[in-house]
């Protein structure tokens, strides 16, 4: 979403506690994300600056966006699993092995004023949260396994192809052909990041690569096995137009 977010280490009980999922294990170990804005000395735009919040009426739908992105983004990767699981049922299997991954397991934190809420501004409404969270799951491992795997312009792997992760981020690729054509070219997951010798990676998405998609998206074996159409990328694009 663009925002940026301070993280901090944190722990979650939920009384009672899910049957299964996030927070279904008492002091579960989580990240506690915050937004800020940077705030930077008058009349200067880059450099060193502050951490600034937003206030509630301003952080508190962000963060609600925050949430739905990432809850949109795993309803289509489960989507992607469908139509995979479809074909296994109606093809012969691939040659390769299916990769299978999942997102963060998320969700918005509320801590509310004790007693009687107070307006900051006469006249001015008032509000009994105090503060707002967003807490994710705990991608254990750090940055130096941390990987990027596509970027969030462009639509094919980051990695090279003897760099450890690029045969994950060539099935994240295939994804987003997938959610692409499914979605009849409204949207896909971009900006996959998150650690390769696991299976859960973090959010990030961007919406102008949607539009570039068909222009750069490169077809694959994932794509050529699940029966998905060619698209011509743009330098197959160019050399047509220079025969």
């Amino acid at each position: 979403m663009g925002e940026f977010k301070t993280a901090h280490q944190g722990w979650l009980t939920l009384t009672p506690p899910p049957v299964s999922g996030f927070g279904s294990v008492a002091h579960q170990e989580i990240v506690v994300k915050q937004l800020f804005e940077q705030v930077y000395p008058h009349g200067v735009s880059t450099g060193p600056f502050k951490i600034g919040r937003f206030s509630m009426a301003d952080e508190l739908p962000k963060l609600f966006k925050e949430a739905n992105v990432l809850y949109w983004a795993s309803s289509l990767l489960q989507l992607t699993y469908d139509f995979i699981d479809c074909r296994l049922t109606s093809s012969c299997p691939p040659p390769f092995a299916i990769p299978r991954v999942r997102f963060v397991e998320a969700g918005l934190a509320l801590a509310f004023v004790q007693g009687p809420a107070v307006a900051s501004k006469p006249a001015s409404k008032t509000c009994p949260i105090r503060a707002c969270y967003l807490l994710e799951e705990l991608i254990v491992g750090g940055d130096d396994v941390f990987l990027k795997f596509i970027h969030n312009m462009d639509a094919n792997p980051l990695l090279d192809e003897l760099d450890y992760g690029y045969d994950l981020a060539v099935f994240f690729s295939f994804t987003q052909h997938v959610q692409y054509v499914k979605t009849s070219g409204l949207a896909f997951i971009s900006d996959y990041q998150g650690v390769g010798g696991q299976d859960i990676f973090g959010d990030g998405n961007i919406e102008v690569a949607v539009t570039m998609f068909e222009a750069q998206h490169i077809c694959n074996d994932y794509c050529e096995w699940a029966g998905l159409e060619k698209y011509r990328s743009q330098d197959e694009t160019v050399k047509a137009q220079d025969s």
